[in-house]
């Protein structure tokens, strides 16, 4: 008889940690999104299959941000925009509304939808932001309110329609939608996301699902405690300035996940998804001595572990558990996911019919175990990957292709679905690993978290961040709720996923978002503890200004200090940056700068700041401008106007001032630095970028996205590559 294969189901849900801490506001809705259209259904469906068994492996951080909606103690921009009546939008609600409302799988999700299809084709495919801003006006309020739905709706699993009445009427109502109408969607997506939890607790309880966990904020494991375990998949790859190593902080995120869970579900999780599938062997040494039976990952590490332990192997070593065993003698068992079979259903299968993928993914399945020696025990095959993302991309949001692979799978002679701990209990590891390869399930290596100069940024912003917290709790009681909330706003930015979208790897739609908001949960670390962020935190990591924004510096220059464009030659051979070509929709309003020149002779910086109008019809007394120093750290210039008379003073770091002597303010404003003030030598770097506020209010600062760098020159000045 052909031999038996157990098959393990492992659907990780996730989203990033989209609230900021301060404000309770979502950069981004996907957590209510998926909410609605992932998370509760994909568990649901099994009380149609109660023969089938599967591991759900739920991060922390998405059960508090879903809870956070439910309770209404989080929103976000597109929530917001959503509950606007439709009378009573603004023009750039309107706009804002034509632009993101339509973020979502066009195919699956909006043409299916005659309706949604026809606001669609109104506002263009492809509509650039003018052009939308031009069109808003034509559409009615009608359509507003529509559109308004009929986002949101088309985010509502289809399994609702058959569930719940209110939702199966929005569907056949079509259009012509009430507020009313709007208001019972947002109240449903509210109960929805608050049974996300329930509808597993009722799964697990009844033995039909294993639910697993991953450390709290999503983290990968390996380089928390140490960077540098980096390089054993990725010798000689470049580094963070100094190493990150804090097992610490990789120990609270494990320990968190687990009270998390427990308090959620009444019981402890007994295995791990590591985030990523990142291993080494500090991080599964962690993971056992919190009590984690068992933890799961990617071939490509087992391969390699059994490769460095000079194993021979083939491939069907992946279809067993081992038992990992650290040089400091923790043990924890541990499965490996089949990587091919995995992606099929990421990547492959939701461009076929459903019947047929689920056919064919079972008979692949059937290929597998036909390729495996009988051994003592049954093999154990591992399918792991995202639960939620891929379905967008499958007709009916993948409930299609679920149903059939379910109902093949469930009388299948020679096939058991079971949850991973559940085959472990019947079937320990007979082999054990003493040698852990340090890799994620991509690529075995950990190249889209660290090793890129963005990513090496990224790390090195946190390691100051955590320094200076660390600092802040030996001054500090440990139960003092700001401290508390500072640490927690580390713990985010520890997270996996801000990294994923610096390098040159991954890219989305968002990527000036997800920047933003990491450099936020760091900004937050400060702020809490009542002291001013560093400048840096400021300047984009995914850098997208225009290169045609600034021109550096091609010799020494000597202007004199006059606030006159007295001559095409004084300023020639200095950098410029110029305002009006440095993109972003968010610097396209009008604003007070148009040039900053910027050039040194050897004793002297000289900055030369040109207006969009001139200078004498502003109200200068209300005008200041501060030139912020990332280099030298914390140092600053004022640039401020009493009746017109211009002054400069220079704050360094420890709070001194000095009176800069060389200002004038007439066509422009001119002004000379000595190096010497700033306490520069030669070849030593100045960093700044320089901020307008009005009216007490910083009203822009450029570059807004970076920073001008430069040295101070040596006499032979002139073969150097600058940049910003």
């Amino acid at each position: 008889m052909a031999q038996k294969i157990f098959l393990a189901f492992l659907w990780h849900q996730h989203q990033p940690f989209y609230e900021d801490l301060r404000t309770g506001r979502a950069a981004l809705p996907w957590v209510r999104l998926h909410g609605t259209k992932d998370y509760h259904d994909m568990a649901a469906l099994l009380k149609k299959f109660p023969k089938i068994r599967v591991t759900f492996n739920l991060v922390p951080s998405l059960l508090l941000q879903l809870d956070n909606f439910a309770q209404g103690r989080a929103t976000d921009a597109w929530l917001e925009k959503t509950l606007i009546p439709a009378a009573d939008l603004t023009r750039d609600d309107k706009v804002f509304i034509l632009e993101n409302f339509f973020f979502c799988n066009w195919d699956n999700m909006i043409f299916p939808n005659t309706r949604y299809a026809k606001l669609f084709e109104k506002r263009g495919h492809f509509a650039s932001h003018e052009k939308i801003a031009r069109s808003a006006g034509y559409f009615t309020a009608q359509e507003f309110l529509d559109l308004q739905v009929w986002f949101n709706l088309a985010w509502v699993d289809p399994l609702w329609r058959g569930s719940d009445a209110g939702i199966d009427a929005l569907f056949m109502k079509g259009r012509d939608f009430t507020e009313e109408d709007k208001r019972l969607l947002v109240r449903k997506q509210k109960e929805i996301c608050a049974a996300v939890a329930g509808i597993h607790k009722e799964l697990w309880d009844k033995g039909q699902i294993e639910v697993s966990t991953t450390p709290f904020y999503h983290p990968i494991l390996p380089l928390l405690c140490d960077t540098d375990s980096a390089q054993m998949s990725m010798p000689g790859s470049l580094k963070p300035k100094k190493p990150f190593k804090h097992p610490e902080d990789a120990e609270h995120q494990v320990t968190a996940a687990l009270e998390y869970m427990e308090k959620t579900f009444g019981r402890r999780p007994q295995g791990f998804w590591p985030s990523e599938g990142s291993v080494s062997e500090e991080a599964a040494g962690i993971l056992a001595r919190a009590g984690v039976k068992w933890a799961a990952t990617d071939e490509g590490v087992l391969f390699r572990s059994l490769d460095r332990e000079k194993i021979p192997h083939d491939r069907s070593a992946l279809y067993r558990p081992y038992l990992v065993e650290t040089p400091a003698g923790e043990k924890i068992r541990m499965v490996f996911r089949d990587h091919g079979l995995s992606d099929s259903i990421g990547f492959v299968y939701a461009r076929m019919e459903a019947a047929a993928a689920a056919a064919d993914f079972i008979h692949r399945i059937e290929r597998t175990a036909d390729s495996i020696p009988e051994g003592q025990d049954p093999p154990l095959l591992s399918i792991i990957l995202d639960g939620e993302n891929c379905w967008e991309h499958f007709r009916n949001d993948g409930n299609d292709f679920l149903s059939f692979l379910y109902a093949g799978l469930s009388d299948h002679p020679r096939i058991e679905t079971a949850t991973i701990g559940g085959y472990l209990e019947r079937f320990p590891p007979r082999q054990t690993l003493r040698s852990l390869w340090a890799g994620s399930w991509i690529n075995h290596d950990f190249a889209i978290w660290i090793g890129h100069p963005e990513d090496n940024r990224a790390w090195d912003l946190v390691s100051e961040a955590r320094e200076f917290l660390a600092d802040a709790s030996r001054r500090l009681p440990k139960d003092d709720p700001a401290l508390r909330a500072a640490w927690e706003c580390l713990y985010i930015a520890e997270g996996s996923d801000w990294c994923w979208w610096y390098g040159d790897q991954n890219s989305t739609a968002h990527d000036a978002v997800f920047d933003k908001l990491f450099r936020d949960h760091l900004k937050n670390v400060y702020i809490f503890l009542g002291e001013k962020p560093p400048q840096k935190l400021d300047m984009a990591i995914k850098g997208k200004e225009l290169k045609g924004a600034l021109v550096t510096p091609s010799a020494l220059i000597q202007p004199k200090i006059d606030g006159m464009d007295s001559s095409y030659f004084e300023w020639r051979a200095a950098g410029s940056y110029q305002t009006a070509q440095a993109g972003g929709t968010m610097h396209q309003t009008d604003h007070l700068l148009a040039f900053i020149r910027y050039g040194f002779d050897l004793e002297n910086l000289y900055l030369r700041l040109d207006a969009r109008t001139v200078l004498k019809d502003l109200k200068l007394p209300d005008i200041k401008i501060k030139i912020d120093f990332i280099e030298p750290s914390g140092g600053e210039i004022q640039i401020s106007w009493e009746d017109h008379a211009v002054k400069a003073v220079y704050m360094d770091p420890e709070g001194a001032v000095t009176a800069l002597q060389k200002i004038a303010s007439k066509k422009v404003v001119e002004l000379a630095v000595p190096f010497d003030v700033l306490g520069k030598a030669v070849n030593e770097p100045v960093e700044f970028t320089v901020a307008v506020i009005q009216d007490g209010v910083q009203t822009e600062r450029w570059p807004y996205q970076s920073s001008i760098r430069l040295a101070r020159p040596d006499a032979d000045f002139g073969s150097e590559i600058w940049n910003a």
